[in-house]
């Protein structure tokens, strides 16, 4: 893997792997071969062959929630836009730490 490529976008990324799975297929290699060949990682091939095979629809979506008790998020105190397109509005109830939980999970994405 590039020492980089934590910094690469989704297209970058999803460029990188049709690349990479277009020179395994003319490889003529297994695809365990081929990833230990150029350093890649074996899972993270598997999981780029299937999304590209598929025209890559397996988008991660986020749905309203509606809580009831005492919680109250008619007004988000925050709102986040992240780069690949996702809102995050956050109510006045979370705490620092679970803003930074959720920060972390919505990164990992």
């Amino acid at each position: 893997m590039p020492e980089d490529y934590d910094s690469f976008d989704p297209q970058q990324r999803r460029n990188f792997w049709q690349t990479h799975i277009e020179r395994w297929q003319a490889s003529g290699l297994s695809q365990r071969a081929y990833c230990v060949q150029h350093d890649l990682i074996l899972h993270r091939f598997y999981d780029w062959r299937r999304r590209i095979k598929s025209g890559g629809n397996n988008r991660v979506s986020f749905l309203p929630v509606s809580l009831t008790g005492s919680a109250s998020f008619n007004k988000p105190s925050v709102r986040i836009h992240t780069p690949n397109g996702y809102t995050i509005e956050i109510g006045s109830q979370l705490s620092c730490t679970e803003v930074d939980r959720l920060i972390a999970m919505v990164a990992s994405l």
